[in-house]
């Protein structure tokens, strides 16, 4: 073999072994990468994800970190409680109540109306119209039970009382009309409360159902109320009804995934989600249900995870374009 080509031959070889040599370092360069992105903060509770960011809470201290490699972006230390409505936080911190427009965190800080007890404040937040408030204290004796109050505060401030069971605690949701006060809880047989109101607070309507609120929809001009409770563990699951009212609160229709034409489908339901013109729901069997504006049960997806649901799940970003 010529010279020529046998250094031809090991420049080749060369060649290759350097680049393989590159791939990997590459591949360890991009491996690192990812794994700059894995984070985890232990004993804290989650307040609430939005935009790329997280609120979280040691401890007493309130950290607001970026969602993808977990740097701490704000500190707020002596926190007591924390409470989430959209893109607002409620902080107390000690006897002082904290708002954090989370959108450029601007803080601002609001008075404590006449007759609310500071050491049962829950939360109370600023929402332009008037400010809300809630507090709760537990009621022990022959029968436990929560009473959580909603303060809605312009000049004077309005109450709106809950009876709940032990544990109970406030839970709004906000929709493009106003806002549905009720209260979250893991009494599986409770009955479920809440109040309709307005964008400037006004009272609009009241109602009732027969299980625990476990979810909320409004799509054309209809809201959507599903229930189901679970206690710890999932041991009794109760619920599986949806309620669609007009905005002016009269009843449009009422089934029960329980007995929908004398079947039984589901123990309860976890969540919803209006998309197009159909309602996508989750039983706590995991499986998916497509039904219609009127209330007729359009289409069955089998469950993804083959068990029962222990807890409610948010199916809030699910692709529905898959599914269709």
């Amino acid at each position: 073999m010529a010279i020529g080509e046998r250094n031809m031959k090991i420049s080749t070889r060369m060649l290759a072994v350097s680049l393989i040599f590159l791939f990997l370092i590459l591949i360890l360069c991009i491996s690192y990468e990812y794994r700059s992105y894995e984070w985890e903060y232990r004993d804290a509770s989650l307040v609430g994800v939005w935009n790329g960011k997280v609120a979280i809470l040691k401890g007493d201290t309130l950290l607001i970190l970026n969602i993808t490699n977990g740097k701490v972006l704000k500190k707020f230390p002596n926190t007591k409680k924390v409470f989430l409505v959209e893109n607002m936080l409620s902080i107390i911190n000690a006897s002082k109540v904290l708002n954090i427009d989370l959108r450029n965190f601007t803080i601002t800080k609001l008075g404590v109306p006449k007759g609310v007890d500071s050491t049962e404040l829950v939360f109370g937040i600023n929402l332009g119209n008037f400010s809300l408030y809630s507090s709760s204290h537990p009621v022990r004796g022959k029968y436990n039970f929560e009473v959580i109050e909603y303060y809605i505060c312009a000049e004077n401030c309005l109450v709106y009382s809950f009876k709940a069971p032990p544990d109970s605690y406030p839970l709004i949701y906000k929709f493009s009309e106003g806002y549905i006060l009720t209260f979250g809880t893991n009494d599986a047989f409770a009955n479920g409360s809440a109040v309709v109101l307005s964008e400037n607070g006004s009272f609009m309507w009241n109602l009732t159902t027969r299980y625990a609120i476990s979810d909320f929809e409004y799509s054309n001009d209809t809201l959507f109320f599903s229930t189901g409770g679970t206690e710890p563990g999932g041991t009794l699951i109760a619920g599986g009804d949806i309620y669609a009212f007009s905005l002016n609160g009269s009843l449009k229709w009422h089934i029960s995934f329980r007995n929908y034409e004398g079947k039984f489908y589901d123990w309860g339901i976890a969540g919803m989600k209006a998309y197009g013109n159909d309602l996508y729901v989750i039983g706590y069997t995991g499986t998916i249900y497509v039904i219609d504006f009127e209330g007729k049960l359009r289409r069955i997806i089998a469950s993804p995870i083959y068990k029962r649901l222990e807890t409610p799940s948010l199916i809030k970003v699910l692709r529905h374009q898959k599914m269709i």
